[in-house]
């Protein structure tokens, strides 16, 4: 009774206070919320969220949906590998058995998500990783465009406004073609001229496979596109790249991803992926940021983010933990840090934290991801050394899919672990439109968001609309157009 009691008052308190916008008992609300997780998913899924700025789209996809599309395809389960397949073979059933077979269901399921993860039997690390060899074929032929309706419509749900969602921006045949004969790259300046003639087809491919695919997602989800600033949720992509290939692959790859941000809006960011733990992410990582360094430099300085410090010394040495997250700043050119867990290993850690603070370099909070892959959680967690030291965070949801997760479960972890207050939580909010990659002057001077620009100073009152300057400032500028939205959805939350 007592979660049908919460949810009552907030439809009372919604009926009973329309014209008066009022923070202080929105935040008592959340105080009262905070005795049990129900009342807090009840309070947080209904909030307005800024930001997933860390989203794989790979595994954010919920395996039951992967589940779907095998049996519609017609695919084959694999019962001694756990993997699907398209053609049958001895040890094979169709996939439509599962729904009939709770073993082979039970061994799918637990294959491709942390429900899975029995720590005394493998590491949350080793199984979370080991996931992706299932995703792979359980997703075989399957339109992309499937995926990613799941994820915005999702978190459209949640009331998210703006997603980054770190998934492919460019057709596999594309990506091929540009990577064929890679050139040897102890000399950057030279395979970069080589690879200088293969930008324009790999920049026409792109747009291309891009257009095809938002058209159809944005059809799906009866919008007229998924990346302008309509709403509710606005999607932009990070182009991503695997750090554990050769050194010509990587520097191909990431010349191809810089290449494409240059030509279209829609990608904003580049990032790399894989676990950072491994051993030739740790031996070629000194490689990968010169590379990125002198690709940075010739390729017009895009938008970085990229995963830093999502160590531990139960699978890294500690030598690696003392200027990772330095060296990707620095050399890597991040605006933003993905996970950031291994910080207090980082040789001269007022030095970082300064040049953190100044150059306002975000880190990305992962609380699912980093509990369930490393064992860090609750104190465990560098999340209070980054906000008692003035850094930039927001909450995001790194495989959701995987995790079983979403991003109001990330928010109702971060109140249950750390008591935040509603005013906390607001700032993780807006940080993540603040620190996004969306183009255009934002809202707030000075990033305070106390202080709000002239144009929009009562944007937060209730009777507010846009008079003409405001609508011109909005039309030129992405980033205070869903700004504005986020303080407006605020507005209407606390009513």
């Amino acid at each position: 009774m007592r979660i049908l009691r919460i949810v009552a008052a907030f439809v009372v308190f919604g009926a009973f206070a329309t014209a008066f916008p009022d923070e202080a008992s929105t935040a008592a609300r959340l105080e009262k919320a905070k005795r049990s997780e129900p009342e807090l998913i009840a309070f947080l899924k209904s909030m307005p969220k800024g930001a997933d700025l860390h989203n794989h789209v790979t595994g954010a996809i919920y395996s039951d949906y992967m589940l779907d599309y095998a049996i519609g395809a017609g695919l084959h389960f694999n019962r001694k590998t756990n993997a699907f397949q398209k053609e049958p073979a001895e040890d094979t059933v169709p996939a439509a058995k599962l729904t009939e077979d709770w073993t082979a269901y039970r061994a799918f399921m637990y294959s491709v998500s942390m429900a899975g993860s029995f720590p005394a039997v493998k590491s949350g690390h080793d199984h979370f990783f080991d996931t992706f060899g299932f995703i792979g074929p359980a997703n075989n032929g399957r339109n992309p465009a499937d995926s990613l309706t799941e994820v915005i419509a999702r978190n459209q749900a949640q009331n998210v406004q703006y997603l980054e969602l770190m998934t492919s921006v460019a057709p596999g045949s594309a990506m091929s073609a540009f990577m064929k004969d890679a050139p040897p790259v102890d000399d950057f300046e030279f395979a970069f001229r080589l690879l200088e003639p293969r930008f324009e087809a790999l920049r026409a491919e792109s747009r291309r496979y891009l257009d095809q695919r938002d058209a159809e997602v944005a059809r799906r989800l009866g919008r007229k596109s998924v990346s302008g600033v309509e709403g509710p949720t606005d999607v932009r992509y990070v182009a991503s790249l695997n750090r554990l290939g050769a050194n010509a692959e990587f520097f191909v790859t990431a010349a191809a991803a810089m290449a494409i941000i240059q030509a279209d809006k829609r990608v904003v960011a580049m990032n790399i992926v894989a676990p950072e733990d491994f051993v030739t992410a740790r031996q070629n990582f000194d490689f990968q940021m010169r590379a990125i360094d002198f690709l940075w430099r010739r390729m017009g300085r895009p938008n970085l983010t990229l995963h830093a410090g999502e160590l531990t010394l139960e699978i890294s040495p500690y030598e690696t933990m003392r200027d990772r997250i330095r060296k990707t700043i620095e050399l890597g050119h991040a605006k933003r840090i993905g996970h950031g867990v291994s910080v207090a290993w980082e040789d001269d850690l007022p030095g970082l934290l300064k040049l953190m603070r100044d150059q306002g370099v975000a880190v990305e909070i992962c609380l699912t991801s980093n509990a369930s892959i490393l064992k860090v959680e609750g104190d465990r967690h560098p999340i209070h050394l980054y906000l008692d030291n003035g850094i930039p965070l927001n909450l995001n949801t790194d495989d959701e899919g995987v995790s079983r997760s979403n991003l109001t479960q990330e928010y109702v972890r971060a109140v249950r672990s750390y008591g935040f207050s509603y005013a906390r939580l607001k700032d993780l909010v807006r940080n993540g439109l603040e620190y996004s990659f969306l183009p255009g002057e934002g809202l707030y001077v000075a990033r305070d968001y106390r202080r709000l620009r002239p144009e929009f100073a009562e944007v937060r009152k209730p009777s507010w609309s846009p008079g003409a300057a405001a609508k011109r400032l909005m039309d030129a500028n992405e980033k205070l157009a869903i700004q504005v939205r986020l303080e407006r959805a605020f507005v209407a939350f606390e009513n």
